[in-house]
């Protein structure tokens, strides 16, 4: 069968421009790991104000369908039967709560949620970890949630580190007000600033109060800690998804350092954590500022690390003129 997906608009210009290519690369990534279809051939059409992915597929429909109701910027999916004959298909809503928990938040250097929720789905794609029914999320350097809230809407336990203390009081705040606004029963327990382990404040939330009380371990949990932290009990998980600082907005810093560190010493220091922090099979996407550190280089200081680079292209895009971003895959060596 012939597929067209119609993607959604961005609000963000400049992202809007690199979108037709940034799905088809996911789009890429899901075929080739989940729907055991590599090679496929796929098309961008841009049709008056649209445009649309075009592919052709031989596998069977509904898991086909699932993953592209995941896809970051899909907006209809359709059967195409001829040019003036398009069959629409369904689309199930899987998210746990509703979109407005990562497009309300609005602040200086804030990741595009639209990144965040494909490099989600590049790494639960591509995670080949064996423990099941874990979908758990590490973020080593959250600043207000994005990569967290996209895990909780997706049913994901989810983990994040931050240095910046202020950030992690105002995502908290964020959170409870959203669950009050909603009146979604939930829970936020906040920790004091010198307690032995880091830790800032754990969420749970449920659409009902049975729900809340099922749960034995919160949604959401956070460190006030540097990302390469070796005291910071974060357990582990089956994939880690981080927007790595550009160096414009946002400086890297190591442990204990006020000092910016360089990138790639940055991915060195936190990755070498990594092999504690993610199961064996398990996953990696990073976004990152090429301009600062080469594609090439990136998978080097991964490679010292036991990750073994997952080839993927077309996801490097400009996001200003300081700014050159790019995604690499990444998993845990056996």
């Amino acid at each position: 069968m012939i597929v067209r997906i119609y993607l959604e608009t961005d609000l963000n210009r400049v992202f809007t421009k690199s979108l037709g290519a940034l799905a088809m690369a996911e789009l890429d990534v899901v075929l080739t790991h989940r729907l055991d279809a590599p090679g496929t051939e796929t098309s961008c059409v841009e049709a008056g104000r649209t445009s649309y992915l075009r592919f052709e597929h031989h596998g069977d429909r509904q898991p086909l369908v699932e993953q592209l109701a995941r896809l970051s910027a899909t907006g209809a999916v359709f059967v195409e039967h001829s040019d003036v004959s398009l069959e629409p298909v369904p689309l199930g809503e899987e998210l746990a709560f509703g979109t407005e928990l990562v497009t309300t938040q609005r602040y200086k250097g804030k990741t595009n949620e639209r990144l965040t929720r494909l490099m989600l789905n590049l790494a639960d794609a591509t995670d080949v970890s064996t423990a099941k029914n874990d979908r758990s999320v590490l973020d080593p350097m959250c600043g207000r949630g994005t990569t967290l809230n996209w895990a909780l809407l997706y049913g994901a336990r989810a983990t994040g580190l931050d240095v910046d203390r202020r950030a992690l009081d105002e995502y908290a705040t964020f959170l409870e007000q959203w669950a009050k606004g909603n009146r979604y029963p939930h829970k936020l327990q906040r920790y004091k600033k010198q307690n032995s382990e880091s830790r800032h404040f754990d969420f749970t939330v449920a659409t009902d109060r049975t729900g809340l009380d099922a749960k034995r371990a919160p949604d959401i949990r956070t460190f006030n800690a540097p990302a390469d932290s070796a005291s910071v009990p974060v357990g582990r998980h089956a994939m880690i998804v981080s927007d790595l600082p550009y160096g414009i907005q946002h400086q890297a810093r190591s442990a204990g350092g006020r000092v910016p560190t360089s990138v790639a010493d940055l991915v060195a220091n936190v990755s070498s954590r990594w092999p504690e922090q993610i199961r064996t099979g398990g996953s990696v996407a990073l976004s990152w500022n090429v301009k600062s550190l080469s594609a090439n280089d990136m998978v080097a200081v991964l490679d010292g690390t036991g990750f073994d680079q997952v080839a993927t292209a077309g996801f490097e895009h400009q996001v200003d003129r300081t700014i050159t971003r790019d995604v690499v895959l990444a998993r845990r060596a056996g």
